[in-house]
């Protein structure tokens, strides 16, 4: 057994896309992996037969992606194989082009080429597609246009978006896609045999959720407003399309709810949203049904957590976590630090059906099992098949790090905080203990806020204890999988929180003697790195810190990152004209002048949600008052640096993290 390597995450096979043909007899889904010789990532598409459980790859030049079954033995794909259209890309046009591969054997064709950016797509019964597809509402119309007029049109296009952007609304750019200011997602019905696009959405409204009924008739969708001037609360709503009719019928529209999926239960409408009244923003979606008169019903209260909290930096690709039935639906919640699979039907009755320590990442529900992509027993991502409560697993694509590596155990721990709330936690030992010895540690904090740490593989946790250290992690309040109780921290961000974690540190010192108190690092990202900066600048008792990505300043934040000030005014509930004060309350930057330990930041610089300004600020801030800190800027790198980045940069970054703690730590 060897050492984990900070570069052995460039071996690691990443699953993702798992879906299921209409018949329910095969599946597919993408395994990705990183090329360093291009520093970029190249992706394949895999089969899986459901009754032999034999995995086959299907797809060989590592452009395999965004999977659609056309039908039972048809997969489309999307490549960039043409000559011709590429050539039409880099000259500024939008052009998705789909690949038609037949599990009976063959190369993959040229089906569809489609003069748009395609989100998603859906094979319709008359031989139409559902489009999710890019467009501004300052174009032309382009049906009406000659191809060389179109053509001028888009390189003129490219030319201006490479020297200036204009912004007339809210947000105008968002993380990982730019300038989206005018942009919208829109529903297209799109007719390959003539190449024509019906807009069916609102020209001005984007689509953030979609799908289609197993008759492949009707699409149900959650277009979102767009308002240019401040923004409600809550902007979306529900519509259902029939293409048999061509009736387009909105059904909710008076944006009461914030909307997290709809679909169909057999052919009665569901969607699941919540209003926020109790608990704001991110308080946990109820499940609704429309009824025959177009009236929606709740058919479930939920306290719970609806979503796949579990952080980890070893995912890449999309994850599909709600199917439905004819009977119910399945979606992935948060059980504590868990992420299971839970099924909830139409009268209310609700049940768990996984139950293994871990994370659900994605799912298929087939006739007598389901099958999934899945974190278990401290592995990397595999597939497992769930039949009558037994899982199997039937990849080994990461097997080779339990083999080849050393890894620590995860250790779950909880105590009672001052307040009589339960705090649960993890503990991974240095994978060289030795009883007696006294150890450095790390306290990591996770991001979010409402996310959570799981008793899961994550590749930059198990390095530093590798490297010698006692790694602890908690989920304080704010945390998800508890309930919207616990995960509500409105109005108290570095308070609450900040004492969990504090306590935290101090059980795992009363109950790890081996690790040396003197020696103590603090480090996270995102919300993590908010917290960070806060614990720095609120107390000395670590040795340094490692800050990525964090909000240093409420005040700035406001109007830089691509939540616009809709965050914090979620979280604090009042602007900052009304109430700056309380902004700048909980502010990092505020308490810089308190801060004792060496920090190192970490910030990209294309990073829309946590924008670089605010690691620059903390960063001056500590350098003006004569404390060592280090900033390190990735450039051409978003929020997600970590998990997907490219390569060698996300490479780079664990290298610096190690070498701060190592310089103050390893005496």
């Amino acid at each position: 057994m060897e050492r984990l390597q900070a570069d052995d995450f460039l071996r690691y096979t990443y699953i993702s896309d798992l879906v299921s043909n209409p018949k329910k007899d095969k599946c597919a889904f993408v395994t990705t992996h990183c090329n360093m010789d291009e520093n970029n990532y190249k992706s394949y598409i895999h089969t899986i037969d459901v009754k032999t459980k034999v995995i086959n790859q299907i797809t060989f030049l590592g452009e395999g992606k965004n999977i659609v079954w056309l039908d039972d033995e048809n997969i489309l794909f999307v490549s960039n194989r043409d000559a011709h259209i590429n050539e039409r890309i880099k000259a500024g046009e939008d052009w998705t082009c789909f690949y038609k591969l037949s599990l009976l054997g063959g190369e993959a064709e040229p089906f569809l080429q489609i003069s748009r950016k395609v989100q998603q797509l859906f094979p319709l019964y008359d031989g139409t597609f559902a489009l999710v597809a890019e467009h501004s509402i300052a174009e032309p119309d382009f049906s009406k246009m000659r191809e060389e007029e179109r053509s001028k049109y888009f390189a003129e296009k490219k030319k201006r978006e490479e020297s200036y952007a204009i912004a007339d609304e809210i947000p105008y750019r968002f993380e990982g896609q730019g300038i989206i200011n005018n942009k919208r997602w829109g529903l297209y019905i799109y007719n390959p045999q003539d190449d024509k696009y019906i807009l069916i959405s609102d020209k001005e409204d984007t689509i953030e959720f979609i799908k289609v009924n197993k008759e492949r008739n009707k699409i149900i969708y959650s277009p979102k407003k767009i308002i240019k001037n401040k923004p409600k609360k809550f902007l979306s709503g529900i519509s259902i399309y029939d293409v048999e009719d061509k009736e387009n019928r909105t059904y909710i529209d008076d944006i009461t709810y914030r909307m997290r999926y709809c679909d169909f239960i057999g052919e009665v409408p569901i969607f699941m949203g919540s209003d926020g009244i109790k608990y704001g923003y991110q308080q946990n979606p109820d499940f609704f049904f429309i009824d025959k008169e177009g009236k929606k019903k709740i058919f479930y209260y939920n306290d719970d957590s609806a979503s796949n909290a579990v952080c980890t930096d070893i995912r890449t690709g999309k994850f599909y976590q709600m199917e439905t039935d004819n009977n119910s639906i399945y979606y992935v919640g948060m059980d504590g630090g868990n992420a299971q699979i839970y099924q909830v039907d139409l009268d209310g009755a609700h049940k768990k059906i996984s139950s293994k320590i871990g994370s659900v990442d994605s799912f298929v529900v087939l006739d007598k099992e389901i099958m999934f992509i899945g974190l278990r027993d401290n592995k990397l991502q595999e597939i497992y098949s769930l039949k009558d409560g037994n899982e199997i697993q039937l990849s080994s694509f990461n097997d080779w790090v339990v083999k080849e590596r050393t890894l620590s155990k995860i250790e779950k721990i909880s105590f009672v905080n001052k307040d009589g709330t339960v705090i649960e936690g993890y503990v991974l030992r240095p994978t060289n203990y030795q009883q007696g010895k006294k150890y450095p540690g790390i306290v990591y904090i996770h991001g979010g806020h409402k996310m959570n740490f799981s008793p899961v593989y994550y590749h930059e946790l198990q390095l530093f204890a590798n490297e010698g250290y006692y790694v602890m992690y908690c989920n304080p309040r704010g945390s998800d999988g508890f309930g919207n109780e616990f995960a509500d921290i409105i109005g108290r961000y570095g308070y609450a929180d900040y004492d969990d974690i504090m306590e935290f540190t101090d059980f795992c010192l009363k109950n790890y003697p081996e690790i040396d108190e003197n020696l103590l690092g603090v480090g996270g990202g995102s919300y993590g790195g908010f917290m960070t900066n806060w614990v720095i600048g609120h107390t000395d008792r670590f040795k340094c810190a490692v800050s990525q990505r964090g909000i240093s300043n409420f005040i700035s934040m406001f109007g830089t990152s691509d939540t616009s000030y809709n965050f914090p005014m979620w979280q604090f509930e009042t602007d900052i004209w009304m109430d700056i004060d309380r902004y700048w309350q909980h502010s990092p930057l505020r308490y810089a002048k308190n801060v004792k330990t060496p920090t190192l930041f970490i910030h990209a610089e294309e990073d829309y949600r946590c924008p670089i300004s605010e690691g620059m600020q903390m960063f001056l801030a500590l350098k003006y008052n004569g404390i060592e800190s280090k900033l390190c800027i990735f450039k051409r790198e978003g929020h997600e640096l970590s998990r997907s980045g490219k390569p060698f940069n996300r490479l780079n970054r664990l290298n610096e993290i190690l070498g701060w703690f190592n310089q103050y730590l390893q005496i």
